[in-house]
């Protein structure tokens, strides 16, 4: 391509006020089209309000078209968007951007930003006209603090709109200082525990359970209130398992690591087959696409292994007692096993 044919292509030089900026501060509407128009709205701009970065984008984008000088046919426009940004800027920005390469059609268009802000516009002008450059006007004593805040900007923005985040973010750090307003010091160990459980369920996928669980319960008490009921009753006798467990820990804590594990266990692993067992008639006891032999036979596994755990713990515990307690929850829990998959065969 010769030098000739290089003069003749047509570049606008844009600057874009997405939150209008200049028509609030001093009057003037856009689009601003002309060199001298645009310094003189750059200049009442800084007038109002010296702070404005907008009026640096717009000296800029003067300054580059002074530098495009006869090489290029060039023209300078200051789109303004709305003071409300969002969809009221964008469509007010593409009625200018239209009204302009109406007026004066281009070949390209060079984008003067002061931010990222600004930047959101691209795809508006790219769907309109191909965008040569962008060029970003950042005060020099400002750069660095500019950048940081267009980061955490963004990045409280993409936390907000992504409910992963927010509750990672937010919803985390608010359950801690709600527990330690509530009991001061003693609820540093319930953050320690909220942390140590939320943890433990991404650490083993088991967020999909657990919100699985919520959903299972919001449609309870909408549909079905009695299984709602069941859920209710279930969460009560878990409560219950979890107290009784804790307090038989407090005794045996300093025996081993073991022994607690035990103490626990042999105080709350019935109430927590219960619990389960009364969650698990709440869901399918009314629901006809489910086995009746099923509904019957998962808790008698759970019973099976549930007296297994049992007198194994209560060894541990007293390993002076006689092994035959154990040796028949074995035995009773086959049988417990067997009969739950002979029941599930009859259907």
């Amino acid at each position: 391509m010769t030098a000739k044919e290089i003069a003749k292509e047509k570049i606008l030089v844009i600057s874009v006020d997405r939150d209008n900026d200049v028509g609030q501060k001093t009057g003037i509407e856009g689009p601003i089209v002309g060199r001298e128009k645009a310094i003189d709205a750059a200049t009442k701009l800084s007038v109002k309000d010296p702070e404005e970065s907008d009026s640096n984008a717009i000296f800029g984008a003067v300054k580059l078209l002074d530098e495009l000088g006869e090489k290029y046919e060039a023209e300078v426009a200051v789109i303004t968007g709305h003071k409300n940004r969002g969809i009221d800027a964008d469509r007010e920005i593409s009625r200018q951007l239209d009204h302009v390469l109406e007026k004066r059609p281009s070949d390209f268009v060079i984008l003067v930003s002061d931010g990222m802000d600004d930047e959101y516009v691209v795809p508006i002008i790219q769907s309109r006209i191909p965008i040569l450059s962008v060029k970003r006007i950042v005060v020099r004593q400002a750069e660095q603090l500019e950048s940081g805040y267009y980061a955490i900007k963004d990045f409280l923005k993409e936390t907000l709109d992504n409910p992963k985040f927010a509750r990672l973010f937010f919803g985390l750090p608010a359950i801690a200082l709600l527990l330690y307003a509530w009991l001061g010091d003693t609820g540093w160990r319930l953050i320690i525990i909220v942390v140590g459980v939320y943890l433990f369920a991404k650490g083993f996928k088991l967020e999909d359970y657990l919100f699985g669980a919520i959903s299972e319960m919001k449609e309870s008490l909408a549909r079905r209130r009695f299984a709602f009921f069941m859920y209710i009753v279930s969460i009560a006798v878990t409560m219950l398992a979890i107290y009784r467990g804790y307090n038989s820990v407090i005794d045996f804590i300093n025996l081993g690591m073991f022994e607690a594990a035990a103490a626990f266990l042999v105080a709350s692993i019935y109430f927590f087959w219960i619990a389960g067992t009364i969650a698990w008639l709440g869901k399918n006891i009314r629901l006809k696409d489910k086995k009746t032999s099923r509904i019957v036979s998962i808790p008698l596994f759970g019973l099976s292994a549930t007296l297994v755990i049992y007198n194994a713990s209560e060894i541990i515990l007293a390993p002076e007692l006689s092994s035959f307690n154990f040796i028949l929850s074995i035995a009773v829990g086959f049988v417990l096993a067997f009969m739950a998959l002979m029941i599930e065969t009859m259907d």
